[in-house]
């Protein structure tokens, strides 16, 4: 004869199941946003590092802004009339390691096509001095003017601010993390 005080009835089996499918289902998003912060926290980082060079590039050439591309996407041929070279090559040979120019959210491989994730605000900077910006002349802070940024807003909100594009369209998906003048990383435009 068989012992029935051994082993699990179908019910005992069942409840135990549904506990465990209950704490995945409560820890695979608390796992998700932890991953998230995690990416977010390894970008404005690299972004940090990124300002440690900037400061040092400056140092050694009297305030001047790198004469560089703007976008990773307009990086065009050396032998190109008006051609200007990535931010990399201004600022790798102060870092030392390439993946620094990596954000581990850039979803769209902009990292392994162009060698950058971040876009570098040439057009307001390039080739000049932070005295000598617009932004200067109007008086606005150097803690919130915004050197480098992500190429998208790739990273999970976390302000109710909506972040808009050059054309005045939010962007509900995401906020990017900013390299500011002052040298600090944020991911607000308006940092006052």
């Amino acid at each position: 004869m068989m012992d029935k005080g051994k082993g699990f009835t179908l019910v005992e089996l069942l409840v135990v199941i549904s506990v465990i499918a209950l704490l995945m289902g409560i820890l695979v998003p608390a796992l998700g946003k932890a991953r998230n912060v995690a990416k977010r926290t390894t970008c404005q980082s690299n972004l940090r590092q990124i300002g440690v060079a900037f400061r040092a590039y400056l140092d050694d050439n009297s305030d001047v802004m790198p004469p560089a591309c703007e976008y990773p996407t307009l990086i065009s041929d050396p032998n190109d009339l008006g051609y200007r070279p990535p931010i990399t090559k201004f600022l790798l040979p102060l870092l030392k390691e390439k993946q620094v120019f990596k954000c581990p959210a850039d979803v769209k491989d902009y990292y392994k096509n162009w060698g950058l994730s971040y876009e570098y605000y040439a057009r307001m900077f390039s080739g000049r001095t932070l005295s000598t910006t617009r932004f200067a002349q109007d008086g606005i802070k150097e803690r919130n003017i915004h050197v480098m940024s992500d190429f998208d807003p790739v990273h999970p909100r976390t302000s109710h601010q909506q972040e808009q594009n050059f054309r005045g369209q939010s962007y509900s998906k995401g906020e990017r993390n900013y390299l500011y003048a002052d040298w600090h990383v944020g991911n607000s435009k308006n940092q006052d």
